[in-house]
């Protein structure tokens, strides 16, 4: 059932959308081709807006800076963005830092820097290096950077809101969904038909590629113990829509990274 916090049933007009109390979710879509089809390749952020402080988790790529820049702009209606928490140093995910921090010049980046020095030393001035298990307090709502169970980078974060139980997982639980105009900002529950394993073949063969030559079976098991200790109502990927059946999608990132395997040779 779907959470019942999510406000608008009927997507068509694209993002950014609300998806939980002062918690937005704004993206950019990619078009990938495979085989004769193309199909969209969700590239998202999402912002919480606390009473006192806001964070951007994810910037979405250098393309989806107009997007990303007038729905920032709408949905903060004058507020300042407090801080931007990229978790982790790819284009996806980082890529705006640098017009971000022009446009909102007293913002701070959080979370695993190592190696931002060497990627934008211009903008270390922004920098607050934070660890795993600490917490942003934004003001009545907290973000806890959690260690990624399923990761590409070794210093890839994820975020976790423990009273909204919504958890930002970066590149785990990706999808993707057949080229259909008013898709794109449809959670896991709304796209027309079920999700199947081999709809998360196009993220994990590019960003999780490593599944292909190992077993995941024991970061499986580790990411069904993480959800125990961390319960989820609402998942934010960073490349498929926010997915309110946390359960089923589990499920099916496992049967899907269990397939890359099989498809190693």
């Amino acid at each position: 059932m779907s959470a019942p916090w999510i406000i608008s049933q009927n997507a068509t007009t694209g993002l950014p959308r609300l998806i939980a109390p002062d918690t937005w979710w704004f993206g950019w879509c990619l078009v990938v081709r495979d085989g004769e089809k193309y199909l969209h390749n969700h590239n998202n952020a999402y912002l919480m807006i606390g009473a006192q402080k806001t964070v951007l988790i994810d910037t979405v790529m250098p393309m989806g800076w107009p997007e990303l820049k007038a729905g920032l702009a709408k949905v903060l209606n004058e507020r300042k963005l407090d801080y931007i928490f990229p978790t982790h140093p790819e284009s996806p995910h980082m890529g705006n830092l640098e017009p971000l921090c022009a446009e909102y010049p007293d913002v701070k980046i959080i979370g695993d820097l190592r190696n931002y020095h060497l990627f934008m030393p211009h903008l270390s001035k922004h920098f607050q290096p934070m660890k795993v298990e600490e917490s942003l307090d934004l003001g009545g709502r907290r973000l806890v950077l959690k260690k990624a169970v399923i990761h590409d980078l070794p210093n890839s974060l994820w975020g976790y809101d423990p009273d909204l139980q919504f958890l930002c997982v970066a590149d785990s639980f990706p999808y993707t969904h057949d080229h259909e105009t008013g898709q794109c900002g449809m959670t896991s529950e709304e796209l027309p038909s079920p999700i199947r394993p081999e709809d998360t073949s196009v993220v994990i063969s590019r960003a999780l590629n490593w599944a292909r030559y190992v077993d995941a079976t024991p970061l499986i098991n580790e990411l069904r113990a993480f959800l125990k200790t961390n319960p989820v109502k609402l998942i934010g990927p960073s490349h498929g829509g926010v997915i309110t059946n946390p359960a089923e999608l589990t499920d099916v990132f496992e049967a899907g990274l269990k397939r890359a395997k099989g498809l190693a040779a």
